[in-house]
């Protein structure tokens, strides 16, 4: 018999806010989670963008060899759940609607999609739609259910009974404190013994302080919120760009403030992600392996990559998927088996009309490199990780031999064989649609 698969991406979460010292959330789910199962210190992201990580993970493939965008090519993610319904599976999605969880999902049993734009909290109605699913009956097993989290990549005020000291530091860690909440309400209905549980992120994010965050403005937002009450329904499109404007001017005037009063490390935290620059902020994520499968509880702290979850997935679950790809089965390094380092490639993530990110680069559990990706000499930025963990001090001038060595890396992962994959055909986006994504990437901090 085959185990249900749980599985989990919290949108934006960043592993140093979830385990480990800089942790001030309170997560009893999480590490209950973490406590029967396997958690991967290290495990790291190629990319730092919702779509191109999410289609690395379900091919197992890095960014670069797929050529899915924000707008285009998403059927080539489609492999992974078409070969786990010939194994008897039944598909189903909670996730934002745009165009690729749609694609996602078209040929699952029941999916429930919703405006990216308005995406309700967990306490909105989302964590109900997800309990609803998880009740007994609703899905026919053996299922797997993805679930993905948007609370963390939102700027929608938090419930007040969760933003306060207890829950967490900052509000980024009172987030996870409810979205915590919500877990151990979904895990109360399922069996362990019968379900797999994965539970990770697509990215990491800069901003774990959202009070500083300089387009978090909660009291507007509940102005027009309450004001959309009484206004009619033809003045909505006025209404929100009269809120865009004045949003637009208090990021301008908190950044002008910012950049007077913090220090580059400070105003580090404040970056938007698509911007080339690769801390682990935005690349490391956490990653749990737990229930069916997971005979005994381990930490594991050498690197992993997110393009390995799918090969260790098939492994436990018993499928096999006929592709080559670049990830590969963790089984061993879960029994306690040391296997050879490998290091992760990364980049940035493309813009909505781009193929290819600005940056790219090669993280070890030593050194992290990244640079321009048209110009070898631009741009370049080593960190030495076991030193400098924060990565504060760019040694690339004092290490040639090291960036040379890193070099070879990339070029032996960018060179396969397998990067030349038929593109001939493609899944691209209305006008329409397009117009959406953009909208929505736009909202989102991408554009």
């Amino acid at each position: 018999m085959k185990p249900n698969i749980l599985f989990i991406v919290i949108d934006s979460l960043r592993a140093d806010y979830c385990y480990g010292e800089k942790k001030t959330s309170v997560t009893p789910n999480i590490d209950f989670l973490i406590n029967k199962g396997v958690y991967f210190k290290q495990a790291v992201s190629s990319i730092d963008g919702t779509v191109p990580s999410l289609s690395s993970i379900f091919t197992a493939k890095y960014p670069f060899k797929n050529n899915i965008t924000w707008s285009k090519n998403h059927n080539k993610a489609l492999g992974f759940f078409k070969n786990i319904k010939t194994y008897g599976y039944s598909e189903y999605l909670k996730a934002p609607d745009n165009p690729f969880f749609r694609t996602l999902s078209k040929d699952f049993e029941d999916k429930d999609l919703t405006s990216s734009l308005s995406y309700p909290g967990l306490w909105e109605g989302t964590g109900k739609l997800i309990l609803s699913r998880l009740d007994k009956g609703n899905m026919q097993s053996p299922w797997i259910f993805f679930v993905h989290i948007m609370d963390l990549h939102t700027l929608k005020p938090l419930p007040d009974e969760f933003n306060i000291p207890k829950y967490g530091k900052s509000e980024y860690d009172r987030r996870i404190s409810l979205i915590d909440d919500w877990l151990g309400k979904f895990l109360k209905k399922i069996d362990l013994s019968k379900t797999l549980v994965i539970l990770t992120a697509d990215h990491g994010e800069f901003v774990h302080d959202l009070d500083m965050h300089a387009e978090y403005v909660p009291k507007l937002q509940k102005f027009f919120k309450n004001g959309k009450k009484f206004t009619p329904e033809f003045l909505t499109p006025v209404g929100i760009k009269i809120f865009e404007g004045l949003r637009t001017t208090i990021k301008n005037r908190r950044m002008a403030k910012y950049e007077k009063s913090l220090s580059a490390e400070e105003l580090r935290t404040l970056t938007e992600r698509g911007h080339g620059i690769l801390f682990d902020e935005v690349l490391r994520v956490p990653l749990i392996f737990s229930g069916y499968g997971i005979n005994k509880h381990s930490v594991v702290t050498q690197q992993v990559r997110l393009i390995d979850i799918l090969p260790t997935l098939e492994s436990i679950i018993g499928t096999f998927h006929n592709q080559k790809v670049d990830g590969r089965n963790l089984i061993p390094m879960i029994n306690g088996e040391i296997m050879d380092d490998l290091p992760v490639y990364i980049e940035s993530t493309p813009k909505l009309d781009d193929t290819i990110g600005d940056t790219i680069g090669i993280r070890t559990s030593k050194y992290k490199y990244w640079r321009s990706r048209n110009n070898p000499q631009k741009n370049v930025v080593l960190f030495d990780l076991e030193l400098d963990p924060s990565e504060i001090t760019n040694i690339s001038n004092n290490h040639p031999s090291i960036i040379s060595q890193m070099e070879q890396s990339m070029l032996k992962i960018t060179s396969d064989s397998e990067n030349n994959l038929d593109d001939d055909e493609h899944d691209e986006l209305s006008d329409d649609e397009y117009a959406k994504t953009r909208d929505e990437l736009k909202r989102l901090g991408y554009i």
